[in-house]
């Protein structure tokens, strides 16, 4: 949902980076444990505790009513928790002993948490992974283990004004050689900037880093141990987003919040934007459900030289390794990760199903604008899983920045990251 999505994006992580600031790796981690025991196919029963954050702490409890039906033993205790509250309780939790059985994790937080030793790995065959998008299987994994199970995932295309697009006779592009063209012809139909990009405000990175991504570059090696943004894909992907303001198509001073940019998309001064699945829902209260209906077009992000790489976020379970009753979590969580209960929860919350199958049906198979969000989601990828990643993308966001004022070039903006991501290290 809109709320626990921007929340998690920026609250949740913020708090997972100032949990790490104040407890380094070295001191935090534990041998890690053996992945755990085998989790058998009876009805779950007992009380599960779990943490869930947002508006999801706060839906939950009926999904888990649906759960108790199918396993009457069982009762699942959900206690909601604020984003803001969420990495200080799980990094006591973990340091007390005195945990809930699971809990729901911002996928970008997973390393943070798994680090410390304080989450049991998944156990061997709990779920087919094959069975999720790959982007969001990538972010469960922590030095190449699993610690999680995906729950619900989010990325972001393309927002277009289709009004405009219609009458310049442009279609919406499908190559970084046609993005250009495309939001000029729109800017001629009366659009002041052509395309809205963030231009350093926190997590900038989710939206210039698919650029490098999609030039084909590899920010880190394969080994994680060491960050690789000095490489011609990345700096090829880093001076396409800085044309888009060289050329006047994006304005040097992006967005800053939350609510920002849709004003100027209703009222077209700005003719398109890249956004999640939350954005509908954003302009429909900008500008009202007929002018979603009519106006605004969405289509996945333009191919670069290698592919049309989006982000990829959302959110995923795990089990503490302290869990009171671990074979109960793990059967609620594994019954979460199937297609029925994630539609059900796409009904409940609006979440997107992290299970690829659970789109086959109903309203998730045939609306043309989850269309878009499936197919984008086959290539959205996350960021490294390493424990480090927070401060990393705090150094990103400040010379993206410095690229998009016109201070610092793309070139030496990525050597200035690679120095200082050099310094930060992996983690590893």
């Amino acid at each position: 949902m809109l709320s626990s999505t921007i929340a998690k994006s920026l609250v949740g992580g913020l708090a997972v980076a100032l949990l790490l600031t104040g407890c380094g790796r070295s001191d935090a981690r534990q041998a890690q444990p053996a992945a755990g025991a085998p989790i058998d196919a009876e009805p779950a029963d007992g009380t599960i505790t779990v943490w869930a954050m947002g508006t999801e702490g706060e839906l939950l409890p009926k999904l888990a009513a649906q759960f108790s039906q199918a396993n009457p033993g069982a009762k699942v205790q959900v206690t909601a928790v604020p984003w803001q509250d969420y990495a200080k309780k799980v990094q006591t939790a973990i340091a007390s002993g005195d945990a809930p059985d699971a809990t729901m994790v911002g996928a970008v937080d997973l390393a943070a948490f798994a680090s410390t030793g304080g989450l049991e790995k998944v156990p061997s065959k709990l779920v087919d992974y094959g069975s999720f998008y790959r982007g969001a299987v990538q972010s469960t994994l922590f030095e190449g283990a699993e610690y999680g199970v995906p729950w619900y995932v989010e990325t972001r295309s393309l927002f277009y004004r289709k009004d405009m697009a219609k009458a310049a006779g442009v279609s919406a592009p499908k190559t970084w050689e046609e993005y250009g063209p495309f939001l000029q012809a729109l800017q001629k139909q009366g659009a002041k900037w052509g395309l809205s990009l963030p231009t350093g405000a926190t997590a900038t990175w989710q939206s210039v880093v698919p650029f490098m991504w999609q030039a084909g570059a590899q920010i880190m090696n394969e080994d994680g141990t060491k960050f690789t943004f000095d490489t011609p894909e990345a700096l090829k992907g880093l001076e396409f987003y800085r044309s888009f303001i060289t050329s006047k198509i994006t304005s040097p001073n992006g967005p800053v919040s939350l609510g920002e940019i849709e004003p100027q998309f209703v009222a077209g001064s700005t003719a398109a934007l890249i956004a999640g699945p939350w954005e509908e829902n954003l302009l429909k209260s900008a500008g009202g459900a007929p002018f979603v209906d009519d106006k605004v077009g969405i289509t996945p992000l333009p191919t670069g030289p290698k592919s049309n790489a989006s982000y990829i976020g959302g959110g995923q379970w795990a089990v503490f390794k302290d869990a009171k009753n671990r074979e109960g979590a793990w059967k609620f969580i594994r019954w979460m990760g199937g297609p029925d209960a994630q539609k059900a929860w796409y009904d409940l919350s609006g979440d997107l199903p992290a299970v690829e199958s659970a789109w086959n049906e109903g309203k998730l198979a045939t609306d043309a604008t989850l269309a878009v969000f499936r197919t984008q989601l086959k290539t959205a990828q996350p960021g490294p899983n390493t424990t480090t990643w927070r401060q990393v993308t705090a150094v990103l966001d400040a010379e993206f920045e410095k690229v998009a004022k016109g201070v610092s070039s793309p070139q030496a903006a990525l050597q200035e990251i690679q120095k200082k991501t050099s310094a930060i290290g992996t983690g590893v």
